[in-house]
């Protein structure tokens, strides 16, 4: 039998939605995972409190969503909200708990494996999340998203590495006669004049 979403966050169901807001953050602040490692019983709150509160953001649309290519109200898959579920595990990095949610669904399109690759990443299983990011971007080639995640997965953040190195005209890299003439000036400025340090 299904839960009362509105019993479960403990609000009336002529609630307003920043009642309804403000008492799900409270059971977030108290059931999250972050918040309570190790501790299942708060992680299945945790589950409770987050479908309880997605049923009642969907209830007026009726279990649906918009969309904007097809210009009207479309039936949302269950492999949707396993979908978003897994997004959202993702986000707190909760991988584990993001590959269990995937698992359970029936539609492997690119999302899934976009989704499956983020999460075999965050456990540190970089040749099955490659794998998946790539099969991500042949399915859908002009994803963005998924063609920077395959980028930073294959150059291993060298591109990230390069840009930060170079922040503001840095590289990191002088010659002796500039870090001499650095040291010289340090110390004029530091020690009122040249000591021991160079």
């Amino acid at each position: 039998m299904m839960e009362d979403p509105y019993q479960i966050l403990g609000v009336s169901p002529d609630a307003s939605d920043e009642d309804i807001k403000r008492a799900y953050r409270r059971l977030a602040k108290k059931y999250h995972p972050d918040l309570n490692p190790g501790d299942e019983e708060a992680a299945k709150q945790m589950q409770r409190v987050n479908a309880a509160y997605e049923q009642i953001q969907n209830k007026d649309k009726g279990g649906s969503y918009y969309d904007p290519f097809r210009g009207k109200q479309q039936e949302q898959s269950d492999d949707m909200r396993y979908q978003q579920a897994a997004m959202q595990y993702i986000r707190y990095r909760r991988f584990r708990e993001a590959l269990n949610v995937l698992e359970s669904t029936q539609k492997r399109d690119a999302q899934w494996y976009y989704l499956s690759a983020l999460a075999h990443d965050g456990l540190g299983e970089q040749v099955l999340a490659l794998e998946h990011m790539r099969r991500a971007v042949s399915m859908a080639p002009d994803n963005i998203a998924y063609l920077q995640a395959l980028d930073r997965m294959q150059n291993g953040g060298r591109a990230y590495t390069q840009q930060a190195g170079s922040f503001r005209g840095y590289t990191g890299k002088m010659d002796p006669c500039t870090d001499l003439l650095l040291c010289w000036f340090l110390n004029l400025c530091c020690c009122g004049g040249p000591g021991p340090c160079c």
